[in-house]
């Protein structure tokens, strides 16, 4: 079993990829914003999203996809923090490990209790209790410390197998791809944060965090320090495109915690990060994608 501090650490580089029309797991490997997953989840997708620890989302690109082992790698931006890796060799019959997922997602569980039926060089066969949405998690064993990547239900691949394809791709750009519309079956737990707040306005949640494009939206902003004035405004800024922003309609201010703005009609269909201006001139943004569907 980890030891909660191990389970902590970890779970601080386990996060969520988005393909076109599904979300599994991925885990970061590297500083340089390098995330282990399953090739399946991104195999012939033509979107990919990565969607942090804060529910903030994060453009992809695909580095690498090796059909044969099952893997893939894609680079994101992020704050989280690398997983180390282990020895899967050392493992035994019936030793106990364990699945995660990212503690943002309610409908999966952030670790699952796991157990090594068989080991070879090239497999890991588990008894664990895995979702579809659980493929590319990381196993791991002592200290928290990875051992195989999930691939199927039940199987693992070896860390150490991974190990053939992780160098050479580390070198390589990887190619640009489009952000993944965000799955009706992705529910994220609540943006409420347990630490103290910093100085200065900040956004917490946005409510409806998705539009249609066919109809004005009015929507409600909660954060924390926001104030009125003649500098008020939201703004609307694409996530990964240079063009589509625009300012929100009759931003009002309800009180230090709330504002409403009107999503007008006819907005490009893509992600926008939300960009208060308060009326003293601060400014601050949302980590939480709003999304404009047709």
């Amino acid at each position: 079993m980890l030891l909660p501090e191990e389970l902590d650490r970890d779970l601080q580089g386990v996060m969520t990829i988005v393909n076109d029309h599904s979300f599994a797991t991925a885990f970061l490997i590297d500083p340089q914003g390098d995330f282990l997953t399953a090739a399946s989840v991104v195999n012939g997708s033509a979107s990919l999203r990565l969607v942090d620890n804060t529910g903030g989302s994060h453009a992809v690109r695909l580095v690498g996809i090796d059909a044969d082992l099952g893997i893939a790698i894609v680079r994101a931006s992020n704050d989280g923090t690398p997983l180390a890796f282990g020895a899967p060799a050392a493992l035994q019959v019936d030793d106990p490990v364990v699945l995660l997922a990212s503690p943002k997602v309610v409908n999966l569980r952030t670790s699952t209790p796991a157990v090594v039926l068989k080991r070879s060089d090239t497999e890991l066969s588990l008894r664990v209790d895995d979702l579809p949405a659980s493929l590319g998690g990381p196993i791991v064993g002592p200290g928290g410390k990875v051992v195989g990547i999930l691939i199927g239900s039940g199987r693992a691949l070896p860390i150490t197998v991974a190990l053939a394809d992780i160098p050479q791709w580390r070198r390589l750009a990887g190619t640009a791809v489009p952000l993944a519309p965000l799955p009706g079956n992705l529910v994220l737990r609540g943006t409420e944060t347990t630490s103290a707040p910093a100085a200065g306005p900040s956004i917490q949640s946005v409510s409806p965090t998705r539009a249609s494009a066919a109809q004005d939206t009015v929507v409600t902003i909660q954060g924390s320090g926001l104030s009125d004035g003649k500098m008020l405004r939201v703004q609307f800024i694409p996530l990964a495109s240079p063009s589509g922003g625009f300012e929100g309609l009759a931003p009002t201010f309800v009180n230090p915690s709330t504002l409403t703005v009107k999503v007008p009609a006819g907005r490009v269909v893509q992600d926008y990060i939300v960009q208060v201006t308060s009326g003293d001139g601060t400014v601050t943004s949302s980590r939480i994608a709003f999304t404009v569907m047709p």
